[in-house]
């Protein structure tokens, strides 16, 4: 979904978290998911998922992160998506988490721990996995990339085949995959929001831009994650184009103008599931169309043996949205879809901030929400129950803080943080160390 001030976003929500340590967070053991066949598991047992998009929660206060969590889990929601960019020209800031100096890009490790650290303690004790693209097609984001290092003469598509902007973004993604890559937190790394040949920044694309360049760039960046970070999965966060290869037609959807081959691209080595977006009245389509475009890429999915899942959809037809997204989730369901993630969570939080709404999110207070819920039940019956949701505060999960021997906290247990109630001492030859201010654990 196209979200063009996310910054603003960033800077205005940012402001309510407190100041954090920039030490990166800790290793941490079990509880990463990771591919088997067309499906997901993590310690051994299925994991289906429903969850949803909040491209905007890496800015929320400590107490809406908690409210956040607490709402997924009472819904049975284990899985949230975010977006994890934000870039300024000049000095370090910590709203930006990368800066720039003409052409060179600097990762900001205080703006990570201030957005990023707090969002990732958080989702581990809260037992939710975290979907992280590094970078959107849309707004300024890969458009600074190449006004950076090209000029305002560059095609949008520059951002994938000039060499210099390839390892610009690579400098970003190592700092971020590095600081988080031992966390279970992380449901899957992602190469971009949306990739296209074009975006909304009118630079245009140039004649050379087809799905043969994406993909080669996407050979490229899914390769160097996996030899970062060998144990959270990768996949592309595109919206699921097909070409006239796979004999659906020429429409939109189908003609491959974009510079997307979902079918080549899910059988690349280093791409461990599918993604597919489905917004049918913005593309010319009607709701029901919707129902095809799922039943296509389960089956493809099914073809090439991977797991696909529905990360975004939404309808801004209001009147019909509660018949028409119930077809959407019974058909992803019975496709055999491993996940499903709706655009986006609309609630309000303890703070008085509301979540922003396109027009598309579902609130936790319309009658479609309960859809939602009752799908995320069918799932986690589906996948053997995957982990147990939380059911106590987030902050002071259950399964990492219990106290051990003598009343000290056992390895990996919570002992720290604001907030924390629980035990302070470690168990021998353990020491309490902060990760940040919200959470500190016994390593």
């Amino acid at each position: 979904m196209l979200c063009p001030n996310i910054f603003s976003i960033f800077l205005a929500a940012a402001t309510a978290c407190a100041a954090a340590d920039t030490t990166p967070l800790e290793e941490r053991a079990t509880g990463f998911v990771t591919r088997s066949g067309t499906g997901f598991v993590v310690d051994g047992k299925a994991f289906d998922f429903v969850g949803t998009n909040a491209y905007w929660a890496s800015g929320l206060s400590s107490g809406d992160l908690k409210s956040l969590f607490s709402q997924m889990n009472s819904a049975g929601m284990k899985v949230l998506r975010i977006f994890a960019w934000s870039d300024n020209v000049g000095g370090a800031q910590d709203d930006s988490l990368q800066y720039w100096s003409g052409s060179n890009n600097t990762p900001n490790p205080s703006a990570f721990a201030k957005q990023m650290d707090p969002i990732v303690s958080a989702a581990e004790a809260a037992e939710i996995k975290l979907v992280v693209p590094m970078i959107g097609n849309w707004g300024p984001s890969i458009s600074l990339y190449i006004q950076q290092i090209v000029g305002s003469g560059g095609t949008h598509d520059t951002f994938y085949s000039n060499s210099q902007i390839v390892n610009a973004y690579k400098k970003y993604v190592n700092f971020f995959v590095n600081r988080y890559k031992s966390s279970p937190a992380i449901f899957a790394w992602e190469l971009m929001n949306e990739p296209r040949c074009a975006g909304d920044d009118n630079r245009g694309k140039s004649s050379a831009c087809n799905a043969a360049m994406i993909t080669s760039w996407i050979q490229t960046m899914s390769s160097y994650i996996k030899g970062i970070d060998s144990q959270h999965m990768v996949t592309v966060g595109d919206e699921g184009w097909f070409t006239s290869a796979q004999g659906y037609g020429n429409s939109y959807p189908y003609s491959g103008s974009d510079g997307i081959d979902w079918v080549t691209n899910l059988k690349i080595s280093s791409i461990d599931y599918g993604t597919v977006h489905m917004y049918p009245s913005g593309w010319g389509q009607t709701d029901d169309w919707g129902n095809t475009w799922i039943s296509q890429h389960g089956d493809q999915a099914k073809s090439i043996g991977k797991p696909v899942v529905l990360e975004e959809f939404g309808t801004t037809n209001t009147g019909s949205r509660y018949n028409t997204v119930n077809g959407w989730l019974n058909s992803a369901y019975s496709t055999g879809f491993s996940g499903i993630q709706y655009w986006q969570f609309v609630a309000s939080f303890p703070s008085g901030y509301t979540s922003p709404d396109d027009g598309n999110g579902i609130s936790t207070s319309e009658s479609t929400y309960s859809l939602i819920k009752a799908m995320a039940s069918k799932m986690n019956a589906k996948g053997g129950g995957g982990s147990t949701p939380v059911t106590d505060t987030p902050g002071q999960s259950s399964s990492t803080s219990t106290p051990g021997n003598g009343g000290s906290v056992i390895h990996y247990g919570q002992c720290g943080g604001i907030g924390w109630t629980g035990g302070t001492s470690c168990q021998s030859p353990y020491t309490c160390k902060v990760s940040n201010p919200y959470y500190s654990q016994c390593l």
